[in-house]
């Protein structure tokens, strides 16, 4: 038997045991299963194969199995089984916040964890009750919920910094330093930033150091402090050219040449971004690109060359709507417009 045709074996038989699963637990058979032991096995049996099948991709059976043992706990002969009650419920939780994330639905995706994030703690599970923290904080920033992401972050910044866990300490300080800059609350966004910068360097990682020099200087320049905003752009480049990120290298390009414009330098404006623009070609980076071509025709309209500008816009409209960016096709559209 190949491997192939053993894999599939294997996944027919997982599937198979999860059809005999979900039968056992039909109206009707919980009489049946009044023994402990033969409940305990069932569930065990059944989160093997939610794991399997979210593991494999298959969320929403995942998500059924799962469904199905939540169920189960509640028969009356588990009520005295309480510390097995809680170590399932933990299990279950996880596979179902981790399925419905894989699905998409965000919504079930935090109502599962805000339930796993009250077992971690009363079972003293401190360091995933920090990690679960950044997880649930991270789906709230992404759908705009900054407020209740800030808490979460900043609960996990509590934590990991009680535990000594310094990466995911300094990991939480630069997400609450996004976040806070998303509430315009600039001051506190930079606190946050130089805090992971301090813990970076304490660590020794300098690609993350480099990170935060990066965030630092977006801020310092956003408060109109464009001399400060140049010395750590420079400090995050560099990183990039010690540590050999092309990535990291071609986006302090960008950063330093609109820091040149802001000082009313076009010139070295010009030179940085059309530098930006060469490194985003060369590592296929078509955002990278497409931003390259909208600040140097910004640059060139500054200049006062309107048709290189044109040129520079259109190709920055025309990679917007290749790639999907909604937000740059219609920052394209403006400029054109001006």
């Amino acid at each position: 038997m190949t491997i192939f045709s053993r894999n599939r074996y294997f996944t027919l038989c997982v599937i198979l045991i999860g059809i005999f699963f979900l039968q056992d637990l039909q109206p009707g058979r919980e009489a049946v299963m009044n023994d402990i032991k033969e409940i305990m096995q069932v569930m065990y049996t059944g989160l093997v194969v939610a794991t399997f099948l979210y593991m494999s991709g298959r969320a929403l059976e995942a998500i059924a199995l799962c469904s199905e043992c939540l169920v189960l706990l509640n028969i009356k002969a588990l009520e005295k089984e309480q510390q097995f009650d809680k170590f399932l419920r933990e299990a279950i939780y996880k596979v179902l916040f981790a399925a419905y994330l894989l699905n998409r639905d965000c919504t079930n995706a935090i109502a599962y964890g805000k339930k796993l994030l009250v077992i971690e703690r009363e079972r003293g599970k401190t360091v995933q009750e920090g990690v679960l923290c950044i997880k649930l904080a991270s789906i709230h920033q992404a759908h705009n919920k900054y407020v209740e992401a800030k808490e979460l972050y900043e609960r996990a910044i509590s934590i990991t910094n009680k535990t000594g866990k310094k990466k995911e300490e300094a990991n939480a300080c630069v997400r609450l330093g996004t976040v806070l800059w998303s509430l315009s609350e600039i001051t506190k966004a930079k606190e946050y930033f130089e805090k992971a910068l301090a813990i970076e360097i304490e660590i020794g990682d300098t690609k993350r150091e480099g990170t935060c020099y990066g965030n630092l200087g977006a801020v310092v320049e956003s408060l109109g402090d464009y001399v400060k905003a140049k010395e750590y752009f420079e400090k995050a480049f560099a990183i990039a050219i010690e540590i050999g990120d092309r990535n990291g290298e071609g986006t302090s390009y960008g950063n330093l040449g609109n820091v040149f414009g802001s000082l009313g330098d076009y010139v070295n404006e010009k030179k940085y971004i059309e530098k930006a623009l060469a490194i985003a070609i060369e590592i296929g980076d078509r955002n990278g690109e497409g931003t390259s071509y909208g600040n140097l025709g910004n640059v060139f309209r500054s200049l006062g060359d309107y048709v290189n500008a044109k040129k520079c816009l259109e190709k920055a409209l025309a990679i917007a709507i290749e790639i999907g960016d909604r937000n740059g096709e219609g920052t394209s559209y403006g400029n054109l417009g001006n």
